[in-house]
Parts: C-alpha cells; sequence; structure tokens
C-alpha cells in the first residue's frame, strides 16, 4: 500500500501514562506509522499515573499538552496525606464514588473536569491546528476514554474539513445503568453532534460498537491484538498456579464463584495447599484480601499488590492459569478487557468469568482460538471438573496439555488488525468483524 502522506493521533492514554488504557492507543499509533510518511501525536504533559517501564516510543514525533483534570488534582491531594490513595481505593466502590464517577463521566462535565480536561482540549485544539498547518497532516485518529480526545479532533475537522478523521472507542461511550451516565438523553445527543464529523468510527468490541450504531449506522468494529511489550516467560512456577493481574470491582464482577470453587476443592484435598497457589497482583490489594479471608484461602493466596507492566507480565507467562473476571447485561456486553490480550501472548489457558448474561461474544473468541473457557454464575460444578483435570495433569505429568488454535491466533496480531483500520479507510463499508 502507497504512504498516505502525515496522520496525527490524539491519545490522552500514551506512555508514559500508566494505566492499561494505553495500550490499544501505543499498538495501533506504532502500526499505523508504517502506513504514512510522517506520524505526530497529541498527548498529556502533566502524567497522573506515571508508567514504571520504558516503553520505545521512536516511531512518532510527541507533543505534549497542558493538561489539569481531576486524576492530577487528586496526586494534589495525595501529596499531602499519603493515606488517602488507599483509603479511595477501599471505598472505590461505594455508591458516592461511583456517582462522583457517573457525574465525571457525563457531558457536559466531562468535557471541564474529566480526562484531560478543558484546558487539554484548548491546548490540544490549538496544537492541532498548527500541527495541520505545518506539517499537512491528512489523516487523524483519538480514541475514547477519554472524549475530550473525539472534542479535539471534531474541533480539528471543523477548521480542517478534508481530514480523514477515525474515531475509535475502547469503551462503551454512554451506558444506561445505575452505575454509568447521567442525562441519558443528552449524552445521546451530544455523542451524535460528535461523531457527525468522523469519517470511520471502530470500536474494540461487537458489544461496544452496537450500541454506537444507534447515532453512527456505519460504526464498525476492529479488536485489540496481542499484547507483545516484553519478553514473554517461558519457564512456570514450581506450584500450579492461577493468577488474576488487574483491577477488582465487586459490583460488576463475581470472583466469589471461583474462591468458592478453591475452597470446595480444598476442603475435599482435590488440590493442596503444598503446591496450589493464587495470585493477585493490582491496585486492589485490600479487597482481593478481604476476599481471600471470607473464603478462608489465606493458605493458598500470594498478593504483590501492584507491580510494572513488565512483572505483571511475567506473572502471566509463568502461571499454568490465568484469569479474568467481566460482566455482561442487557446494557453492556463485549467488555473484552485489554488484560485477555495480554493473557492471549503467553499462550496459557485463560478461564474467564462472566457475571451475568450469556457473553457470545467472549465465548465465539474463546472457542475459535481454543484459548481457554468461559464460566458463567452457575457453572460452579463445571469449575470444579476443570480445574480438577488441569491440576491432576500437572501433578501426572508436570505441564497441561493446552495449546491455542495456531491459524486462528495469527489473526489476532497488531499488523493484520492495523490492515484492517486501513481497509477501512480505503473501503468504509465494508463487512463489520464478527
Amino acid at each position: 500500500m502507497k504512504p498516505l502522506k502525515n496522520i496525527l493521533i490524539i491519545a490522552y492514554y500514551f506512555p508514559p501514562m500508566g494505566t492499561v488504557g494505553f495500550l490499544r492507543n501505543y499498538h495501533i499509533a506504532k502500526y499505523l506509522s508504517k502506513y504514512f510518511d510522517s506520524s505526530d501525536l497529541i498527548t498529556i504533559k502533566n502524567i497522573s499515573i506515571p508508567l514504571v517501564d520504558k516503553i520505545p516510543d521512536d516511531f512518532i514525533v510527541e507533543h505534549r499538552v497542558l493538561n489539569f483534570d481531576y486524576r492530577n488534582f487528586g496526586n494534589l491531594i495525595s501529596s499531602k496525606n499519603n493515606n488517602i490513595r488507599n483509603k479511595t481505593n477501599a471505598k472505590s466502590n461505594s455508591s458516592k464514588v461511583r456517582f462522583i464517577r457517573k457525574v465525571f463521566d457525563s457531558f457536559p462535565v466531562n468535557t471541564i473536569l474529566g480526562e484531560g480536561g478543558l484546558l487539554y482540549i484548548i491546548n490540544g485544539t490549538l496544537r492541532g491546528i498548527r500541527l495541520v498547518r505545518n506539517k499537512k497532516i491528512t489523516h487523524i485518529y483519538s480514541s475514547f476514554r477519554p472524549v475530550a480526545d473525539h472534542i479535539i479532533a471534531y474541533n480539528l475537522k471543523l477548521f480542517f474539513p478534508s481530514l480523514n478523521w477515525t474515531a475509535d472507542f475502547r469503551d462503551p461511550p454512554i451506558v444506561k445503568s445505575p452505575d454509568v451516565g447521567i442525562f441519558y438523553k443528552l449524552q445521546w445527543w451530544f455523542l451524535e453532534k460528535l461523531l457527525s464529523k468522523a469519517n470511520q468510527v471502530i470500536a474494540v468490541s461487537v458489544g461496544v460498537s452496537e450500541p454506537i450504531k444507534k447515532v453512527y449506522p456505519n460504526t464498525k468494529t476492529i479488536k485489540n491484538g496481542i499484547y507483545d511489550l516484553f519478553k514473554q516467560e517461558k519457564s512456570k512456577y514450581d506450584k500450579f498456579t492461577l493468577s488474576f493481574t488487574g483491577s477488582l470491582y465487586p459490583v460488576l464482577q463475581n470472583p466469589a464463584i471461583l474462591f468458592a470453587v478453591l475452597k470446595t476443592l480444598l476442603d475435599k484435598t482435590t488440590i493442596s495447599k503444598d503446591d496450589f497457589q493464587l495470585i493477585y497482583a493490582g491496585k486492589d490489594a485490600d479487597t482481593w484480601n478481604e476476599m481471600i479471608r471470607e473464603y478462608s484461602l489465606e493458605d493458598i493466596s500470594i498478593n504483590r499488590r501492584e507491580v510494572s507492566l513488565q512483572e505483571s507480565i511475567q506473572i502471566q507467562g509463568k502461571s499454568h492459569i490465568n484469569l479474568i473476571f467481566t460482566w455482561s447485561d442487557d446494557h453492556r456486553k463485549g467488555i473484552l478487557t485489554g488484560k485477555l490480550y495480554e493473557y492471549l501472548n503467553t499462550g496459557n489457558p485463560i478461564f474467564a468469568f462472566v457475571n451475568g448474561d450469556t457473553d457470545t461474544e467472549f465465548e465465539r473468541i474463546f472457542d475459535n482460538i481454543n484459548a481457554g473457557y468461559v464460566f458463567y454464575n452457575n457453572d460452579k460444578e463445571k469449575i470444579e471438573n476443570q480445574i480438577s483435570e488441569l491440576y491432576s495433569q500437572w501433578k501426572n505429568k508436570g505441564k497441561i496439555d493446552f495449546s491455542y488454535n495456531e491459524n486462528e491466533i495469527r489473526k489476532y496480531s497488531w499488523e493484520n488488525r492495523t490492515k484492517q483500520l486501513m481497509d477501512l479507510i480505503f473501503n468504509p463499508n465494508q463487512n463489520d468483524e464478527k
């Protein structure tokens, strides 16, 4: 494919912003840059959660603009009281905190105090105007969340209508739910207004794409590719290991079903505390410990608390089974967390625990790849049998008989995902991915 002049990426989440939200933006920017003569990036200057790991970014020219939002404000408070962060994490699932999050995710508050904030939108727009003029930008890409990235792209389209704009959604922008959003009709009006200038709208999953089609019928699905930032760990732990490296949302997820099964297996002596372990790594260490105590699993639990991305990936690689806790309901389906694509790089079986309705998109991916097993809240016996079987294999053979479908897993490379995006730019009416 012939190089296409110049592209501008607009991404609040980009290294060294230290949350997993940067991963999709980073990989799309990296692989899109190969199709263009030059690549530029607008992102934030004031990093609220700095990344520990060094991530190479020499493929793009960065332009960091001033920003100030609730994350930066929280850091200012935390610097005065180191205990505030821990207290906030412990209370993060309270109804009061959920309501505050709901407000920050809703228009018009999200344009002023949401991630990025008004300062980022103004500075990003001004910098973007100069870049489009000086570097003859032809294409722009922006990603939700936050909505600030899309607002900057929208503003640039107002000034330069010939720009080809791809608007991406890593998360559902609007959810009619007690947990997310207020002024529901106003949110949809704002989203429709925003996307009216987009040339392409894409989303990370079918579950995220479908609601957006309400205002942008031609929304397409381009799933994530496999994240391979660090060398994969090939050796395994000496003990049979299940691990979860991520955030906990007890209101939405249901890890309790796994804990109940493990308690049963220990009581039956089907598994032994001497050669079986359950590892957690993430910011919700205290919440994890509370659940562990509730099910009397202290003897097999190892809590690593917050670790670097590289350490997290090492844990995933050394584990025998990686765990995902997700949810599915009338308003939210296809929650294909980025964690799934980290796990796929390990080649290890994945146990996905879906709290709620059947998630056909998850099941289809797991069936096609042979990635592992999808469980629901009434699958206790099934979970028990599957853990017992794999644990028994490991005890008898020293390993698990398990492998992905190689032909299918190749489709999950970022090279392939980016080619899908480039094909969409040239042929916006192509069939959606299922």
